[in-house]
């Protein structure tokens, strides 16, 4: 009898272990579900972060194209374009033209003379303006204006005096001046150098029986006049006359000061 109470309690011993063993095998597969969703969850934020993080540099490069582009279309040093002192430099130079016109006469009691001509010396597509101006050939003063890359207006200073027409070289485009007085000339070559103009050289010649006039000269060394406008005041009560000379020789007349050549 105790025999056969000691197997069914070694029987009963052998059951519980097993239930152990299945119980243990159970939790640990529980252990593993209950993991799982921790690592596709970290998993996920990972790619979301480095979603994030492209598109991040993604919006940074085409902030950086887009400012890029927009500094390429701005002028450097904040120099105006071409086009807009094209549009810029008439006002400029007819303001000028008028303040040492209206000033020569203040100074002279309403006596005053002055000639302009436009002509493009350092060939960037703004002409330079050529201004004489006083109150008789004894005192003119030829001035030349540029208008800079910075739109302000530069006075280069006298480049010559009374007696004298504009003119060009047809077969170089430079600027020319003809200086003439009592039979005595002179054709004055010019050129554009190092932001100035410069003389370079001269050819005298007298008026007598085979040479009769300048212009038979000028003909033969290839000189053209530059058609310009005149404009004079006697006195302070007079009108201001204006005239414009044609390179063909002829001219018109105009009452006042006489602007629009410039535009």
């Amino acid at each position: 009898m105790r025999r056969i109470i000691a197997i069914s309690c070694l029987a009963a011993l052998l059951l519980a272990g097993c239930g152990k063993t299945g119980q243990s095998s159970s939790s640990s597969e529980s252990a593993n579900a209950a993991t799982e969703p921790i690592s596709i969850t970290a998993a996920s934020a990972e790619v979301t972060t480095a979603a994030e993080t492209t598109t991040a540099e993604a919006a940074s490069a085409t902030a950086a194209e887009e400012t890029t582009e927009a500094d390429t279309t701005k002028e450097p040093d904040g120099m105006v374009s071409a086009g807009g002192r094209m549009d810029m430099y008439p006002a400029v130079y007819q303001g000028e033209v008028k303040r040492v016109f209206d000033e020569t006469a203040a100074e002279n009691n309403g006596l005053v003379s002055i000639e302009y001509a436009l002509r493009d010396l350092d060939v960037d597509g703004i002409p330079e303006l050529i201004l004489k101006y006083g109150t008789c050939e004894a005192d003119f003063r030829i001035h030349i204006y540029r208008y800079d890359e910075n739109c302000e207006l530069q006075d280069l200073g006298v480049f010559g005096g009374g007696h004298t027409s504009f003119c060009y070289d047809e077969n170089t485009g430079n600027f020319v001046l003809l200086w003439g007085h009592m039979g005595s000339a002179s054709i004055m070559y010019n050129v554009w150098e190092n932001g100035t103009l410069k003389q370079t050289d001269h050819y005298d010649f007298n008026l007598d029986e085979q040479t009769p006039s300048y212009d038979a000269v000028l003909e033969e060394k290839g000189i053209r006049r530059m058609e310009f406008v005149g404009a004079y005041k006697f006195d302070a009560s007079s009108e201001i006359k204006s005239y414009f000379q044609h390179g063909d020789g002829t001219s018109e007349e105009f009452d006042g000061l006489y602007l629009d050549h410039i535009c």
